[in-house]
């Protein structure tokens, strides 16, 4: 409002997002009408026009022509809020009019502020005075660089590495459903409406069971077969114990969580949301450096480029307890990832329920010894131990492999093994389709020897299927030559793991029970 004060943070408002996002996509760019075009985000005016600027060699910008949410702000202030739904761009004299006419049939506000120039200076007016006039070198480049040392940081100390084959697996599965970072989130689905417009294929609750999906497909063009994926992965557990394979570990869950709801790699792009503590600490600056590398040579390898993203820096709090002593909380280094892809078929959308009596259990990928930062670690407190560590190359012929069983219809069902590890994996899709399984854990490739890691550990690049009995046979055409092994079948209304008998009524309760109330 008008009485809001200058400092305010700024407020989105989707509905004239999305005019711009109508106004832009539809018609201005498939007309051609502008040569480039940036967002305004971190320093408002200043960055987008600046940027853009460099491209030109140089810049007028007249303040005074700028729209202004409320009035009374200093020039300063106009140059670089960041207020949102605003985007700058580059348009040639003689298209303005064409392009202006489309943003007032969109009901959007467009305004002709300036000129890119060859001056070599970014130059800003406001009215008659210049308050503004720096070479465009030194705006880029002037910058003072501060020096920062990095450091790697003290691991984690603590028992881990090693099985615990004295552990009550049954009451372990139990526990581990039971806990929030596995358990159903069904009460936060629920209070959105995923049918808006009706372009949703797979929907965030999956199967009779309602079990939290993964990942998501939209049909946005209701005339086409094509439909896109939007899936997530995250794995904040293994940053203190290794940034790097915790950053490769979330790109490569994202991809994953993708695949299985039908995506391919040839059409696959990243988003990522860094959530870090201050980086002036040696330790989170040399954390911050191996997650950036990692994500740089994770994306490379499976050939999925970042297309966009954020980062959300010195998330610490400094102060004091109840006693009067100092405190200093960080926020865990956490690295999310979207990925965004495209299904070709989406008849073929995959959800992670068990549909069909008698179909075929496979697991793909290697399953080894590595609990570090694992859930079932963190069930006893346990710490250190090795972390998962992604190798792209063995897991993209996995993901390749399975995107075409699915588009060939082969695959029933797929779900990502990740948190959890094939235990919360296999216990998903049995309470997803209400429908039990029968399964051997000897086949299971990898170095994983006792059953708790073979059942816990959660190795990356792992995908479990269920098929029909009539696909076997081209299904493993498909797999020849990749670490799989087919470890049972979905029968009954038990979850039957070698010796382990838990019933789905149980599998659902602790699924359940832990937002029970919510």
């Amino acid at each position: 409002s008008k009485g809001s004060p200058a400092t305010s943070v700024q407020i989105g408002d989707p509905i004239t997002q999305k005019k711009l996002s109508d106004a832009l996509i539809r018609e201005a760019r498939n007309a051609g009408l502008y040569n480039s075009i940036t967002d305004n985000g971190a320093g408002g005016l200043s960055g987008s026009v600046g940027e853009m600027a460099k491209e030109s060699r140089g810049c007028i910008v007249n303040l005074e022509k700028i729209p202004l949410k409320y009035p009374g702000l200093s020039p300063w202030q106009i140059w670089i809020s960041e207020s949102q739904e605003r985007m700058t761009l580059a348009v040639p004299k003689k298209n303005w009019a064409k392009l202006k006419k489309i943003f007032e049939r969109h009901d959007v506000l467009a305004s002709r502020i300036g000129e890119f120039t060859k001056s070599g200076r970014c130059i800003v007016r406001y009215g008659k005075k210049t308050v503004s006039d720096i070479e465009l070198d030194f705006l880029h480049e002037g910058r003072p660089v501060e020096v920062q040392k990095s450091q790697s940081p003290r691991l984690r100390q603590g028992s881990g590495g090693q099985a615990r084959d004295e552990i009550d697996l049954q009451s372990a599965m139990l526990e581990l459903l039971a806990r929030p970072n596995i358990g159903s989130i069904a009460f936060i689905s629920e209070q959105y409406d995923h049918e808006v417009q009706g372009n949703s294929v797979t929907k965030p609750l999956h199967g009779k069971g309602r079990v939290n999906a993964d990942a998501a497909v939209l049909q946005p063009l209701p005339n086409s077969p094509k439909g896109i994926v939007l899936a997530h992965g995250y794995s904040p557990w293994y940053s203190e114990i290794d940034a790097y394979a915790m950053a490769a570990s979330s790109i490569d869950a994202s991809i994953r969580n993708a695949i299985c709801a039908g995506a391919s790699l040839d059409y696959l792009a990243l988003l990522d949301n860094f959530c870090w503590s201050s980086s002036d600490t040696p330790e989170r600056l040399y954390q911050l450096k191996e997650a950036a590398r990692a994500c740089y040579e994770t994306a490379t390898a499976y050939g999925t480029p970042f297309i966009s993203g954020k980062d959300s820096m010195f998330n610490d709090f400094k102060g004091f307890d109840g006693s009067g002593e100092k405190v200093h909380l960080a926020a865990q280094p956490t690295l999310l990832i979207s990925a965004l892809g495209v299904v070709d078929e989406i008849s073929r959308a995959m959800t992670i329920d068990f549909k069909n009596e008698g179909d075929a259990i496979y697991l793909l990928g290697e399953t080894n010894i590595e609990l570090g930062g694992s859930e079932y670690y963190s069930m006893f407190n346990m710490a250190g131990g090795s972390v998962p560590i992604v190798d792209t190359k063995r897991n993209k012929n996995v993901y390749d492999s399975v995107s075409r069983a699915i588009l060939k219809g082969l695959i029933s069902s797929a779900i990502s093994v990740g948190r959890g590890g094939i235990a919360a994996a296999l216990s998903k899709s049995a309470i997803a389709g209400q429908l039990g399984a029968e399964v051997r854990l000897d086949a299971i490739s990898g170095n994983a020897g006792a059953r708790d890691a073979k059942l816990f550990s959660e190795s990356q690049g792992r995908i479990l299927v269920s098929v029909r009995s009539e696909g076997e046979a081209a299904f493993e055409k498909i797999i020849k030559g990749l670490p799989v092994a087919k470890i049972g079948k979905v029968s009954g209304s038990k979850l039957l793991i070698d010796e382990l008998q838990i019933p789905l009524s149980e599998l659902t309760n602790a699924y359940r029970s832990f937002f029970k109330n919510w």
